[in-house]
């Protein structure tokens, strides 16, 4: 395995568990398959309806960049400045729950 695929895979592994949106969106858990593979779980509750909603997607890497498929298009997982912070592009920031 290469150095840069296992820092990825250090990477993923550092993000796993529960993670809090500070812009209201979905909330998130980031999980390890039986697979290997690392999986985002998203959480939205809609109040007026009284209903959680659930969404997974599979994290892909490609050249030490990991994003989620949203349809056609990608969103980058990324780590903040801060710590225990991740930022995923067009979400915002989130906050380890």
């Amino acid at each position: 395995m290469e150095e840069s695929d296992q820092s990825t895979l250090m990477l993923l592994s550092s993000w796993e568990g529960g993670w809090q949106s500070i812009n209201g969106n979905p909330d998130v858990y980031i999980f390890q398959e039986y697979d290997r593979e690392y999986y985002l779980l998203a959480y939205s509750y809609d109040k007026e309806y009284e209903r959680g909603n659930f969404a997974c997607y599979r994290i892909e890497t490609e050249e030490n960049v990991c994003y989620i498929r949203l349809g056609m298009n990608h969103s980058e997982l990324s780590e903040e400045k801060y710590p225990h912070t991740l930022h995923i592009t067009g979400w915002g920031s989130y906050l380890r729950a």
